[in-house]
Formats: C-alpha cells, sequence, structure tokens
C-alpha cells in the first residue's frame, strides 16, 4: 500500500473572521499543476482554513535497469533531479457572495501569492501578492463562469526546483512547510439611518471606545437620509468591517445633559451595503443600519 507525507500546506488567515475559519475555501489546480499532481504523485488534503498537498512516498528498491545500489524510487528521482522550476498554481475560491465586499484584494484582477525563497528553511512563509496576475484561459473562464455566482477567486502560486522538492518529499519526518495567505478587512463606512420620534431629535451617536488620547469614530449628519422624515449619521471614517464587530456606539440626545436614546446601538454588517457621497463629490460604499423608534 503506497505511504503520503505532508510536502507542504497552504493556510488563508483572513482579517474578518479575527482567528476563525468560518469561511469555506476551495482550491482548484490549474491545468499545468494537475500535470504535475500525476507526475509527481501528489494529492490535496483539505484542512482548517486552507488544504494539504502529500506526496506519495516510494522506499521499495526500483527495477530500473540503472539502478545498481538498489536505492528506492524516490532515490533516484532525487539524485536525478534538476534545478527546473516546479509550479503548483492553485484557483482559490470562497462560497461566500459577499466576499468582496469584506475583503480588501491588492488588485482589481484576481490577485496571486506567491512564495518568494523556495530554499528558505523557515517552517512558515507569508506569501506576497505580485503584480502580474496569470492569465485567465478561454476554457478557465468558461469553466469558473458555470460556478456558483459571486465566488470570488485569487491565484496562489508555490515554486520551487525539483531539487528541492525531492529534499522536502525525502523528509518523511520533519514538519512540512505551511505558506500563509493574509487578506485584509475591507474598511466601509458606517451609516445610521433613524425614522420615527428618533428622527425629530437632535442626535448624536458616542464612541464608547474612545478615550482622552483618541476621539473614536465620529458621526455627522448625512444629506441623504432614507426618507424626508428621517435622519441619518454616517462615519467621517471607514470602519474595519468584521465578522464580530466589536464596536461600541451609543445613540444620546444633544442639549439634555447628554441623555441615553439608546444604550448600544446595532453594529453594521456587509448584508446591507448602499452608496453615500462624500464631502468631495466621490461615491463611497456604506454599511447602512435602519433604526425606527
Amino acid at each position: 500500500m503506497a505511504r503520503y507525507f505532508p510536502l507542504f500546506s497552504i493556510v488563508i488567515d483572513h482579517d474578518y473572521f479575527a482567528g476563525s475559519n468560518a469561511a469555506i475555501w476551495k482550491f482548484v489546480p490549474t491545468a499545468e499543476c494537475k500535470k504535475l499532481e500525476m507526475q509527481y504523485r501528489t494529492v490535496l488534503r483539505t484542512i482548517d482554513g486552507g488544504v494539504e498537498v502529500w506526496c506519495e512516498a516510494d522506499d521499495v528498491p526500483t527495477p530500473f535497469a540503472d539502478n545498481e545500489t538498489g536505492d528506492s524510487r524516490d532515490t533516484v528521482l532525487k539524485n536525478e533531479a534538476s534545478n527546473d522550476m516546479l509550479n503548483f498554481m492553485y484557483e482559490v475560491f470562497c462560497d461566500d457572495p459577499q466576499f468582496t465586499f469584506y475583503t480588501d484584494l491588492p488588485s482589481t484582477t484576481p490577485p496571486c501569492f506567491q512564495n518568494t525563497n523556495s530554499q528558505s528553511s523557515e517552517k512558515i512563509e507569508i506569501l506576497s501578492p505580485i503584480s502580474d496576475s496569470p492569465i485567465l484561459r478561454p476554457e478557465t473562464v468558461s469553466r469558473i463562469g458555470k460556478l456558483q455566482l459571486g465566488q470570488s477567486r485569487f491565484f496562489v502560486d508555490i515554486r520551487f526546483s525539483e531539487v528541492a522538492f525531492w529534499n522536502a518529499a525525502s523528509e518523511k519526518n520533519q514538519i512540512s512547510k505551511q505558506y500563509r495567505v493574509h487578506l485584509k478587512s475591507k474598511k466601509i463606512h458606517w451609516k445610521y439611518f433613524f425614522t420615527g420620534t428618533l428622527a425629530s431629535k437632535n442626535i448624536q451617536i458616542v464612541d464608547l471606545d474612545a478615550n482622552e488620547n483618541d476621539t473614536g469614530v465620529v458621526f455627522e449628519t448625512s444629506t441623504h437620509p432614507a426618507t424626508d422624515s428621517g435622519t441619518a449619521l454616517v462615519s467621517q471614517t471607514a470602519i474595519t468591517m468584521q465578522y464580530r464587530p466589536v464596536q461600541h456606539f451609543q445613540l444620546r440626545e444633544v442639549d439634555m445633559a447628554g441623555k441615553i436614546l439608546i444604550k448600544r446601538l446595532p453594529n453594521a454588517s456587509v448584508n446591507k451595503i448602499g452608496k453615500e457621497w462624500g464631502p468631495d463629490g466621490q461615491s463611497l460604499l456604506v454599511a447602512e443600519i435602519y433604526i425606527h423608534q
């Protein structure tokens, strides 16, 4: 029976989920990568937040005609390996249709994260985005078009020489190398819409996390309320979106000794995204929260 050993792993770390693995990632090898998987006998294994690439090991003496030392197939291939580069490239999909609303990708085109030093002895390497993303072939675009709408993607490209591949494969008792992709969370302005009796009051939003050295998040009156009789407050600065928001905002009435109207305002999410015109006339994305009281 064939034995498999972990060659390397790819883990995706997203600021939006703050350490949890709420997203489901799907790794799809490119056509060239599939050929490498067959040639070098590798398989993918799903793990939390990513995948592991396992290599089939062959410790049995090979029947090659020129093998006079009784070495295994892996040893023979390692001794004959070249410095040619191998590209294990994967398209990464996320099943969340809101992915683009909370992910700050490096570019508008599908970015590609690539390792920089295949010879590094470090067991963990943070992958960096490269300027040139892979060109999508017509057959790739056709296949992607059949997937669920909203599945945003990027590429992960692990490059190392054939010599480095067999050296890693021969270290069967060693900890495999881990490549990490760090995705940043997008920053979006928050906008609170108020209707009912609250709209008739002179209100303000107070950031309870502010202190003497930090003014916190400041909200200002928006010129675009939901209704003619309503009012709206929008944050002056964009706020980092999170799966579980940590902000603490409170609604108070102005000129009434800071009377508390709502002790804790609900936080925004990416489920309701709209647009707001900024002071300079530029269109901004806003996370909308509607309150009627």
